[in-house]
């Protein structure tokens, strides 16, 4: 009786490892990766890897670990919006452009003067 009932559980045992093995077998090859990718597609779950732009931006955002970044980020963003709005040379006006005129900032410039404006050094 006993020999029976151990040589059932080693029997169950080998078929669910040769089910699992079959599984695992299944799952591998061109076939079974295209049909995982396409099924991961159809999904709709983009990882960080396939996010581009503002969602990837909000997605990294989200994580606590770069807040810190994130926020320099935005500051020497700002910054720079600020540094040319007041010192850059841009052909439109914009919003952004409050600080200083593109034009006085050129006419005050003696850089500007020298090199791009009449070609004439500006008297000191």
């Amino acid at each position: 009786m006993a020999d029976n009932a151990k040589y059932e559980e080693v029997t169950n045992y080998f078929k669910d490892r040769m089910a699992e093995s079959k599984k695992i077998a299944a799952g591998r090859g061109k076939d079974a990766r295209i049909a995982a990718a396409a099924a991961k597609k159809a999904s709709g779950v983009q990882s960080w890897r396939q996010m581009t732009g503002f969602r990837l931006m909000a997605h990294e955002i989200s994580h606590v670990g770069n807040r810190p970044f994130m926020f320099g980020f935005a500051a020497v963003g700002i910054l720079g919006m600020v540094a040319q709005a007041k010192f850059g040379v841009c052909n439109t006006r914009t919003s952004i452009m409050i600080m200083n005129s593109t034009d006085d900032a050129k006419a005050n410039s003696e850089y500007w003067s020298t090199f791009h404006g009449d070609g004439k050094k500006a008297a000191h």
